[in-house]
């Protein structure tokens, strides 16, 4: 029973990193419609903007300042480059997000390295006894964060007015437009917070000793 309700806990906290990484992947395609490959890029990029943030700043505003830049980063990759695909096959705009997947990860490379860098986070290898069962705290604060977030944007998408612009925008474009809803809004908002979000899914996968 111990080693069942261990490897529960494990697969709860494998699964809330992964919630993070998936919500990116919904928001941008029921707002736009295109599967983004570059996602698991920007998860990346969020995680080694957090290292290096980290190395002058707290962990808490190091993680912060990366999601910010990360979400500047998705806002300007919309505006300068996918805004120019409107209108194109979603097949040309999928394309693009596979070539902008290769660019992220060549930055990547040639900034930090190949080498496996170590995330300091306030966590480490800290674990908690509950019963017989040993929970890392990393763990515990993952699961945290992913029940917060997706308890944050129950309520954004249910009460803010950009949060139903971007709901109405997925159900139904030419209604949305029609209602004066600015679907270029939308399309940025949902870039931003994809990226945003692929920041702290970095942080939590990156989270714990090299």
């Amino acid at each position: 029973m111990t080693e069942f309700l261990q490897l529960c806990f494990a697969g709860l906290a494998l699964g809330a990193r992964y919630a993070l990484v998936a919500l990116g992947f919904v928001i941008i395609y029921k707002a736009t419609g295109v599967i983004n490959f570059a996602q698991g890029g920007l998860v990346a990029l969020g995680a080694y903007l957090a290292y290096a943030f980290n190395t002058v700043l707290p962990f808490l505003a190091a993680v912060i300042l990366a999601a910010s830049v990360a979400a500047t980063f998705g806002a300007a990759v919309e505006r300068v480059v996918l805004r120019r695909m409107v209108g194109q096959p979603v097949f040309a705009v999928i394309m693009i997000t596979i070539g902008l997947l290769f660019i992220i990860e060549q930055a990547i490379t040639a900034t930090w390295g190949y080498d496996a860098l170590n995330l300091a986070d306030p966590w480490g290898v800290d674990t908690i006894r509950a019963a017989d069962v040993v929970m890392a705290e990393r763990d515990l604060w993952t699961i945290g964060i992913a029940a917060g977030v997706l308890g944050a944007f129950f309520l954004f998408f249910r009460f803010s007015t950009l949060g139903v612009a971007m709901r109405a925008t997925a159900f139904d474009q030419e209604a949305a437009l029609a209602q004066g809803i600015s679907a270029r809004r939308v399309f940025a908002a949902s870039w931003a917070i994809a990226a945003g979000l692929a920041a702290l899914a970095g942080v939590t996968l990156a989270a714990g000793p090299a």
